[in-house]
């Protein structure tokens, strides 16, 4: 036997307010036999999702139908802004890994994509995205892999890419000691059989980040594979 409407529908308003991670002052709340749609406006995604889960924990609910809109009223968001603010969040998120994910937004419709290893940090990734403001949905094409990943090895003046178990590295550096900073840090990289060094010393090179005295300014590329120094 079903719970009275009006009763099922306080129960589940009651649940939205007491959620200190919603603001569900423009939510509005209808229930038919068991079942309750949600309408009305949240200001992000991620708050969207949250409501619908809410609703899901009264009891006597039998199916929701989330109809929420997401943003303010009259809000007007560039899909350049909103895919700015969700890639600032990205870098600020402390789960997710450096340039490890890249987003693009289409009619405030956000899709993730690249590569981590842990579902843990996939699901950090659409939670940071999910509160950017203006963001109304998310596609997640994060894929997860036990192979090494570029992220692994972060140095913002030099190339990492990866095929398999074998890093490479391309960019600049100023010094010698600057070249082997960056090869010991792709070695270690959990699960690298082989790194490829192809970082080119220039000493004296503008906005490099590994410092050092002056070295000869070519080297031999370096391929070391399944050997750690």
């Amino acid at each position: 036997m079903h719970r009275p409407n009006d009763l099922l529908e306080a129960d589940v308003r009651d649940q939205l307010a007491a959620d200190t991670l919603l603001d569900s002052t423009r939510v509005m709340v209808s229930a038919s036999h068991g079942r309750v749609m949600l309408s009305g406006s949240v200001p992000t995604y991620e708050e969207s999702v949250q409501a619908g889960e809410d609703a899901w924990r009264v009891s006597g609910v039998s199916a929701v139908d989330n109809e929420l809109l997401v943003g303010a009223v009259g809000e007007a968001l560039d899909d350049l802004e909103i895919a700015t603010q969700a890639a600032a969040a990205l870098d600020d998120s402390h789960m997710v890994p450096p340039g490890a994910v890249e987003v693009s937004v289409i009619e405030g419709h956000a899709t993730l994509v690249g590569t981590v290893r842990r579902h843990s940090q996939r699901r950090a990734a659409e939670r940071a995205v999910g509160r950017v403001p203006g963001v109304r949905g998310i596609t997640d094409k994060i894929e997860l892999t036990a192979e090494p990943i570029p992220s692994d090895v972060v140095d913002t003046t030099i190339e990492v890419s990866n095929v398999g178990q074998t890093i490479y590295l391309d960019g600049v550096t100023t010094s010698w000691f600057g070249k082997k900073a960056a090869e010991d840090a792709a070695w270690g990289a959990p699960g690298v059989a082989q790194v490829v060094d192809r970082v080119t010393i220039i000493p004296g090179a503008v906005g490099t980040g590994l410092e050092g005295g002056d070295r000869p300014s070519s080297v031999d590329v370096s391929v070391r594979p399944g050997e750690r120094r």
